[in-house]
């Protein structure tokens, strides 16, 4: 008997080629596709042309007596407001905050200020 359900192997192998080269051709579409997306995003990600970078300036190492110097104003500040933050201390002095680390630590070291406090809460008070 002839079953009408069952495909000729010849069917068989032209409907296998049909599914691969289908499968092949949603491949390579995808693969476009997310060539396409990733390089938009990128291309909005992109910095804009740079510009020659600006070098920073080198550093100048302090002498010891522009640190005393320094230190000795830092103290004046200190007597003259004790209890005072750091940043209040550098508007006084005209200096950064940064730059009157080195000169607090070594008043610290001879005695001459104690502090109470810790990192932006922390207050100088004279010996």
């Amino acid at each position: 008997m002839c079953n009408p359900w069952r495909m000729s192997m010849k069917a068989l192998g032209t409907l296998e080629s049909k599914i691969e080269r289908l499968v092949h051709e949603h491949l390579v579409e995808q693969q476009r596709l997310v060539k396409a997306a990733v390089e938009r995003a990128f291309s909005v990600l992109a910095p804009a042309p740079s510009v020659a970078m600006q070098r920073r300036g080198t550093r100048v190492r302090r002498s010891s007596g522009a640190l005393a110097d320094l230190a000795e104003r830092l103290l004046e500040a200190v007597q003259e407001c004790p209890g005072e933050t750091m940043a209040a201390l550098a508007a006084r002095v005209g200096e950064k905050p940064r730059a009157l680390h080195r000169p607090m630590m070594r008043l610290k070291q001879e005695g001459r200020v104690r502090r109470a406090g810790e990192r932006n809460a922390t207050r100088y008070f004279p010996m």
